[in-house]
């Protein structure tokens, strides 16, 4: 699937014809409300920017349902890992993003204020490495054969006129170990996710540590131990997220003929069309979602590429598609490579 198959495509010709009497004009001019929500989820565990965006999007969620108790979100988790060939518990938070990224010292300081407005307090010490078995483990909560399936095609909810409200499920790791086994799927995805960031962005554990993540796997989903053994030995699992990681870039990133293709984390894709960049904040989100569920796209004059967003500021890179499509992007700054 390319970056165009998620974005806003051509009226086609046949789409202009009347339908049982009435112009397209018409059947547009009220379209029903949008209350179901899918966002595909891009992201590294290791990047505090994801952990700072999923915080965003779930205040967002929060927010906006106690507005419109009625609307249903499915939210899931795709891998991109940034550091692939990366070894276990192999270096310290503060050297991995200062030497190993080649970050500024000032990029801790933008990460402490940010966290703080999203009720997060970074820690900086601690261990870090390959980020690829919680990836397998988020993914193993999803489903329990290794497939290359985008993950919003493992959505449970299937909305028809019949349809009961979707379970209130929460989307937040729980206080206490669970006692049985739990539903695989999206709301199991997103508990053991906030989970292992938690522990990792704010209480030092180690992502990387497969002691770990076997620990906080089992409390979440109550999977056994040779379910989640079964999961971090494999090869299997270890070519299906790596497959995961590589093939997101080439459905939503920016290609540029001198950075080739980039793509920001986190990244969220809003019922499979709408793509945005970059973490967001979380008026921003709510806005987003109040203007989808009325049929409005926020941003139609970016949405012939996805964008590379640094804090909010769009990429120069965007502009390249956008023009062509006789847009007007306006954008500034230079470019943002994967981080």
């Amino acid at each position: 699937m390319q970056v165009q198959d998620l974005l806003i495509s051509e009226e086609e010709p046949s789409q202009r014809q009347p339908v049982g009497g009435k112009s397209v004009a018409q059947i547009n001019a009220a379209p029903p409300e949008i209350n179901y929500f899918i966002i595909e989820f891009i992201h590294d565990t290791i990047c505090p920017f994801c952990y700072i965006g999923m915080k965003n999007l779930l205040m967002a969620i929060d927010k906006y349902k106690s507005n419109h108790p009625d609307a249903v979100f499915e939210v899931t988790c795709t891998p991109f890992i940034l550091a692939p060939s990366a070894k276990i518990s192999y270096c310290d938070k503060y050297n991995y993003y200062s030497r190993e990224r080649g970050l500024p010292t000032s990029r801790f300081g933008v990460w402490d204020r940010l966290g703080r407005n999203a009720n997060i307090r970074f820690s900086w010490k601690g261990i870090t490495g390959n980020s690829r078995n919680s990836h397998k483990l988020l993914r193993f909560a999803l489903q329990k054969t290794p497939t290359r399936q985008i993950s919003t095609e493992l959505t449970v909810y299937r909305p028809t006129p019949n349809t009961p409200l979707y379970p209130p499920y929460s989307l937040r790791a729980p206080n206490l170990p669970v006692s049985l086994p739990q539903p695989r799927g999206p709301d199991l995805q997103m508990r053991l996710l906030d989970a292992i960031t938690t522990n990792y962005h704010e209480h030092d554990k180690d992502l990387s540590n497969p002691q770990f993540l076997m620990e906080i796997t089992k409390e979440v989903t109550g999977f056994s131990e040779d379910e989640i053994q079964g999961v971090l030995d494999s090869a299997e699992w270890d070519h299906t997220i790596d497959m995961l990681s590589s093939e997101v870039q080439n459905r939503v990133s920016v290609r540029s003929q001198l950075a080739g293709p980039i793509i920001a984390v986190p990244t969220m894709v809003i019922n499979r069309k709408w793509v945005y960049g970059g973490f967001q904040e979380v008026a921003e989100i709510v806005e987003q979602f109040e203007l989808l569920r009325q049929g409005t796209n926020p941003r139609r004059e970016y949405t012939t590429s996805s964008l590379v967003l640094e804090g909010g500021t769009a990429d120069t890179i965007a502009r390249e598609a956008a023009l062509k499509k006789g847009n007007n992007a306006g954008t500034s700054t230079g470019s943002t490579s994967k981080r």
